[in-house]
């Protein structure tokens, strides 16, 4: 299956053709990273049928995932139905002389990770026939991975091959520090290639058939409302005291800041400096903050009992501690504090548990 007789079949697919000619650039391969719901199985099958059994072998590392290997297979006979043919997978059940025969043949196989590298430790696999080599789970990969290990021994017995990562979890990529980079160079890569959705080609793409947006939202109940009150009031307590430390900047500590996730990061990036000068209290205050966002978060995402359940292992965990603790008399602030926090358990309890009344004709039975 040559390029030319593929190239009606992709007429469709501009944006994963024009990603395919980069790819083909660089023999050397690199790594991809889309962003999710571009249809990676679409554009690994289309990069399969371009492939020729005179260039060798080329071995795709069995996914974690049987639907990606699935929808691989099907996308490959949806885009050449003449010349599809499924890729050989090759497992542990395979005796030596077959697996051999497999490496020889050409074609695109699966293969897992443990045997590829038994074979290529043993020398069962004559690597020099080894056109490339594919990895679909770029953002697990790591410099102790089976896939590292992998390919720095590929590497070392084959110079000429590609070999292509791909990873459709962009936000996997960025967990921890350098995670692309460290990745590139784990798996002797040079050449990053970055498709988010306002790519020009992906863009275009998708404003040719944009989908129905449908917005249902469901309000909430006077409780829930209650709840959110008491926790912005509690949220708005404690940023006042962080105020008093004189230590953050204080424009940044808002009750609307203190909504968003971003909020944990900008106090973080403020005290990760001092962090070790702080006082206990004002440590807590920092972990009550971001506490009191996810009951936030989860009131409108969890049912009635999950999160009653949440706050009583709260009590039970954190002791739902006050400002008063440290003053020797409770003013006024500090009642409101506590107020507030009885108020988010009574409203709780209220939604969790509905009190019904029995008929009176049926008391007697």
């Amino acid at each position: 299956m040559t390029q030319g007789s593929n190239t009606l079949h992709l007429e469709d697919l501009s944006h994963l053709k024009y990603l395919e000619l980069k790819l083909l650039e660089d023999t050397n391969g690199g790594l991809v990273i889309l962003s999710s719901g571009l249809s990676l199985s679409k554009l690994i099958s289309s990069l399969l049928l371009l492939h020729s059994t005179s260039q060798g072998t080329l071995l795709i590392l069995s996914p974690s995932s049987a639907t990606l290997k699935s929808k691989i297979n099907f996308h490959l006979k949806t885009l050449n139905p003449q010349f599809y043919q499924v890729p050989v997978e090759i497992t542990a059940d395979l005796p030596v002389n077959h697996r051999h025969s497999l490496y020889s043949s050409g074609s695109v196989c699966f293969i897992t990770p443990r045997i590829l590298i038994v074979d290529l430790l043993t020398n069962k696999l004559p690597a020099s026939i080894i056109s490339g080599l594919i990895i679909l789970n770029a953002h697990s990969v790591s410099e102790t991975s089976t896939e590292a290990f992998i390919v720095r021994i590929f590497r070392s017995l084959n110079r000429s091959a590609f070999v292509r990562v791909f990873s459709d979890r962009p936000q996997a990529m960025v967990s921890g520090f350098a995670k692309a980079e460290r990745t590139m160079k784990c798996l002797h890569i040079r050449k990053l290639h970055l498709w988010p959705r306002f790519q020009v080609y992906v863009s275009q793409e998708l404003e040719q058939d944009p989908p129905d947006v449908v917005d249902i939202r469901v309000p909430m109940s006077k409780y829930m409302m209650g709840i959110q009150k008491a926790i912005v009031e509690v949220m708005g307590a404690c940023l006042k005291e962080m105020r008093k430390t004189n230590k953050v900047d204080v424009e940044d500590l808002t009750v609307e800041n203190g909504l968003f996730k971003s909020f944990d990061e900008i106090v973080r990036r403020q005290l990760d400096p001092i962090w070790h000068t702080l006082g206990k209290q004002t440590k807590q205050l920092v972990s009550d903050l971001k506490t009191l966002r996810k009951l936030l978060d989860y009131l409108v995402r969890y049912d009635a009992v999950t999160y009653l359940k949440y706050l009583d292992t709260l009590r039970v965990s954190e002791s739902f501690r006050t400002i008063s603790e440290k003053k020797k008399m409770i003013d006024d602030e500090a009642l409101g504090f506590i107020a507030n926090s009885l108020g988010i358990f009574i409203f709780a309890l209220v939604i969790a548990y509905h009190l019904v009344i029995a008929d009176p004709k049926y008391e007697a039975n």
